[in-house]
């Protein structure tokens, strides 16, 4: 399994959370998700994948109306 880490913009609360988990873990090849909320920055999500695709996270954060800032680190 890779992970991806990185740093998600416009979330303030555990509904935010809900929303970007379920929109990521929706996507093929993702296996988990964990998000570190910080409601007066950037929130950490680490998602824990099998071949996902960055441009897709991006999408389904973009979807859900936050903002994907930064790659954070990919293993």
């Amino acid at each position: 399994m890779a992970k991806l880490v990185v740093d998600v913009s416009g979330m303030t609360c555990n509904h935010c959370v809900q929303s970007v988990t379920t929109a990521v873990e929706a996507l093929e090849n993702v296996q988990s998700v964990d998000i570190e909320l910080a409601p007066q920055g950037n929130s950490r999500v680490t998602i824990t994948h099998d071949g996902a695709e960055l441009g897709d996270v991006a999408s389904a954060v973009s979807a859900e109306g936050y903002t994907l800032e930064a790659v954070a680190e990919q293993s």
